[in-house]
């Protein structure tokens, strides 16, 4: 009989009263297919390896028996080059909303659905949940006075594994500590293409890492700088009062849960573990040759309402929901289908990702409607209401969230005073005449 792991996982998740998990937890699943093809693909090139000519097990660092690595080659190379496939998540919601419970679900220690005891033995993936304080140095490494790479940073320790982060901005706020200046930008590269690359008095931190994030954080704290949005699948969690009150109905569930129920959810638990495990080897032992989407998956990506840049997330879904079905047969092209559940969990997903990226657009609409602005009046007031006072991103934001849509327009005025003239932004429709039109929407005297 074919094990469902999306249909056992949300039932397993419904038995233990969650609230709310139907689509989020294909979202997490979908990222463990991704985690495990991006390995596939990418794997046979290791840092770690002990084995490998270029690494010295007696100095440098090596993960031994790492239950990813093979010598299969790389077989998605588009545009020549080895993409990234890993799946990224970041949960937005309120205080009790569940995002920690589902992260926990997943990757508590003992108890998790893709936890193993015996990750240094070779056996399923490593995993950790992040501290609550971290900086620069502790995540990406840093260079003793002889010229090694101090402790034992994180990104390092992970590669191959998942880490979790009960709560985000401990990255975010790091990054804007003086001793942690640079997280930002090694955190964008690490979830990139897993590079970590620093240049330091000592010499250099270097090394590629294939770890995969998920993480939550409340909306009084969402920030996402320019790029950390390109890397991250958002979940929504909204709240409501009757939400609330089903919160507390299953806390209550949860506490009268009989000993045979939990016995019960025991084996459900071991059993969507074995399985998890059995598709990582399996995957391993025999990749796919190729990959190959159908036309649907095609189409949907090409709708009006993925933007360009979110375009390789949705793929990346795809990808993990192909890995993650009853069937696996490597040896051949891993064709990706968009059938009813695909689509669904596209669906959601993109709905969940318009409401939370698009609320800083309606922020900006709103500011500025039906008002012509200087091009650097706009930036300004971009850094100072949505990318914490970094100019530079609200360059970016600009680029990636303004510019075509059908309400902004820029231009330059053809007015009659020295001096540079500058670029105009106007939100609204566009007028048939700007020619007469002055900074701030006000005609000529």
């Amino acid at each position: 009989m074919s094990f469902d792991v999306f249909e056992k996982t949300t039932e397993f998740a419904l038995r233990n009263h969650f609230v709310d998990i139907e689509d989020k937890i294909p979202i997490f699943l979908c990222s463990v297919g991704g985690h495990i093809f991006n390995a596939l693909n990418k794997c046979s090139r290791c840092d770690f390896d002990p084995d490998s000519p270029l690494v010295d097990e007696e100095e440098d660092f090596v993960i031994e028996n790492c239950p990813l690595r093979h010598d299969h080659i790389p077989f998605y190379t588009p545009m020549s080059q080895l993409p990234d496939t890993r799946i990224h998540i970041l949960m937005r919601g309120a205080k009790g909303s569940g995002k920690s419970v589902l992260i926990l679900m997943f990757l508590a220690e003992g108890t998790g659905l893709i936890h193993s005891n015996n990750s240094d033995l070779g056996e399923g993936f490593r995993t950790l949940m992040g501290p609550n304080s971290i900086t620069e140095a502790g995540m990406f490494g840093s260079l003793n006075d002889e010229g090694e790479i101090a402790g034992r940073p994180i990104a390092r320790e992970m590669c191959g594994g998942f880490l979790g982060f009960e709560e985000f901005s401990s990255m975010s706020d790091a990054s804007k500590k003086d001793h942690s200046m640079d997280m930002k930008n090694q955190l964008l590269t690490s979830l990139d293409n897993g590079r970590v690359q620093k240049a330091m008095r000592a010499g250099w931190v270097t090394y590629t890492t294939r770890y995969t994030v998920w993480a939550g954080t409340q909306p009084a704290r969402f920030e996402l700088d320019s790029g950390l949005d390109r890397r991250f699948f958002i979940i929504d969690i909204e709240m409501t009062p009757e939400k609330e009150r089903d919160y507390k109905r299953a806390q209550h569930a949860q506490a009268n849960m009989s000993s045979a129920e939990r016995a019960e959810l025991a084996n459900l638990n071991i059993r969507i573990k074995d399985w998890i495990r059995m598709r990582m080897s399996d995957a391993v032992a025999n990749p796919p040759t190729g990959i190959i989407f159908d036309d649907d998956v095609a189409a949907w990506i090409e709708r009006p309402d993925v933007r360009s840049f979110e375009a390789d997330l949705f793929r990346r879904m795809c990808i993990g929901y192909a890995m993650m079905q009853p069937e696996y047969r490597g040896g051949g092209p891993l064709i990706i289908r968009l059938d009813d559940t695909l689509e669904a969990i596209l669906n959601q997903s993109l709905a969940m990702r318009r409401r939370v990226m698009d609320a800083d657009l309606e922020l900006m609409r709103a500011a500025f409607w039906m008002k012509d602005v200087p091009k650097s009046q706009l930036l300004k007031e971009v850094s100072r209401m949505i990318t914490m006072g970094d100019y530079q991103s609200a360059k970016r934001w600009v680029i990636e969230n303004l510019e075509g849509q059908p309400w902004y327009t820029e231009h330059e005025p053809s007015v009659k005073r020295r001096g540079r003239k500058g670029v105009i932004c106007r939100f609204g429709p566009s007028a048939h005449s700007t020619e007469n039109l002055e900074w701030g929407g006000r005609k000529n005297e």
